[in-house]
């Protein structure tokens, strides 16, 4: 299963980060097979993607994933608004691992840029301190390996072969 936190855009909408400040998307969990989720960013939206192995305990893994849940099942009844600085992907990332994280993050401005918050977790010790945060970066880039893995039934392992901390 793969979560990713985006804006709800109309057909044919483009996103703009100076209309995400005025309550004109609304905020969507999208839940779906890895594959899926990973091949649409990879493939469909030409986006880079990168895939670490977060360090944590069972216990804060599962919390974080029933706050996952909560919110979704929330925002059916109780729909929230997008906004390109208080309520983005990286700023809800923040809200649903703080509660449980034993090194909560303080407030950055990569929370507000996106393509900062792995940084951020790099920083904080989550993520797998043994290379540079650039040769981490470098070596957990997945496109190339998600464009071969394709259609196979063990993508979510092929992605993964020889990723640091995998």
């Amino acid at each position: 299963m793969c979560i990713s936190i985006e804006t709800r855009r109309q057909l044919g909408e483009t996103y703009s980060p100076v209309k995400g400040l005025f309550r004109q998307y609304e905020l969507t969990y999208v839940v779906g097979d890895e594959r899926d989720l990973v091949r649409c960013r990879t493939g469909y939206r030409k986006e880079q993607v990168y895939l670490y192995r977060a360090e944590g305990s069972p216990e804060v893994l599962r919390n974080v994933f029933l706050d996952y849940i909560r919110t979704i099942n929330s925002l059916r009844d109780h729909p929230q608004w997008y906004n390109t600085l208080t309520g983005n992907c990286t700023t809800q990332i923040r809200g649903h691992v703080r509660p449980f994280a034993e090194r909560a993050s303080r407030w950055s401005w990569k929370l507000v840029l996106n393509g900062y918050v792995d940084e951020m977790a790099y920083e904080n010790g989550t993520l797998d301190g043994r290379l540079t945060f650039h040769e981490l970066k470098i070596a957990s880039h997945v496109n190339a390996r998600a464009r071969a893995a394709d259609d196979d039934p063990h993508f979510s392992t092929r992605i993964r072969e020889g990723l640091p901390g995998f």
